[in-house]
């Protein structure tokens, strides 16, 4: 948390302060993931100074094909949640057609949410879990950072109950692909990627935060109900997801059976 809050405001305030006092609302959004810059400066400091370990101990080893699984699983959840909120027409959706400086932003807008996506998992998924985990087991580690990263996002725009239980079924997940895959590569594959595609393609709002520019303009239709839509919170709110990350995270435990409670199988001694 401290890592994370360091980080993150204090690039922000240098950021703000550059492009000026008081930035309207797209290009606030840009700094906020822009400012996750600042936790990995942070988090290395923390690694190289104070715990005197090298970063790829966090768990950035590991066969590069593992993101791949992070970008199958991200892909296929968006296109549960598109086909079942249009046919049962809660939702339309049509192109948006992006000028080309949108198109611009919206192709460079992944390398913005590579680095937030990314920084998060390192400081949870990685640090915060892999130390919780050192002294209590990874149940405990899986529990205590799914909490945190619920926390993280409990204050943001359009937060409902079934967003709130949906972020803490991510967490869970993506930390057990962590445990699963022994490094974090498949959970960063899978925040990057869910990030860009809901907010930047689908144009859905991302955990509360609103884009302006995407590929296709997804619009909630009249009478449609947010439980299933997910609201203003994004598809990341709806209760389809609520489903689908139940059914993914038993299968995941079922896959790892007993190594998700072994410290060694983790990587820990």
């Amino acid at each position: 948390m401290v890592i994370l809050g360091v980080g993150q405001a204090g690039f922000d305030l240098v950021l703000t302060a550059l492009v000026g006092g008081h930035p309207d609302a797209q290009t606030s959004t840009i700094l906020l993931l822009a400012s996750f810059a600042g936790v990995w400066l942070v988090l290395w400091a923390w690694m190289r100074f104070v715990e005197q370990r090298p970063m790829s101990c966090l768990g950035f080893r590991g066969p590069g094909s593992d993101v791949w699984i992070g970008v199958a699983i991200a892909i296929a959840i968006l296109a549960i949640d598109v086909v079942v909120m249009t046919v049962s027409g809660q939702v339309t959706m049509s192109w948006a057609r992006p000028s080309t400086m949108a198109a611009v932003f919206i192709v460079a807008a992944i390398l913005l949410f590579l680095v937030q996506g990314c920084a998060e998992e390192a400081v949870l998924r990685g640090y915060l879990m892999q130390s919780v985990a050192a002294k209590w087991g990874i149940p405990a580690g899986l529990a205590i950072q799914a909490v945190v990263f619920t926390a993280l996002h409990g204050a943001n725009p359009g937060t409902t109950w079934v967003a709130l239980v949906n972020v803490t079924g991510f967490g869970l997940m993506q930390g057990l692909l962590v445990v699963w895959r022994g490094n974090l590569l498949a959970a960063m594959g899978f925040h990057t990627v869910w990030n860009w595609l809901q907010g930047m393609v689908l144009g859905f709002d991302v955990s509360g935060l609103e884009f302006h520019h995407s590929v296709m303009t997804t619009a909630r239709t009249t009478g449609s109900h947010s439980w299933l839509t997910g609201g203003t919170f994004g598809a990341e709110g709806s209760v389809i997801n609520t489903i689908v990350l139940a059914i993914l995270i038993t299968c995941l435990l079922v896959t790892m059976r007993h190594d998700w409670r072994d410290n060694e199988a983790y990587g820990i001694a």
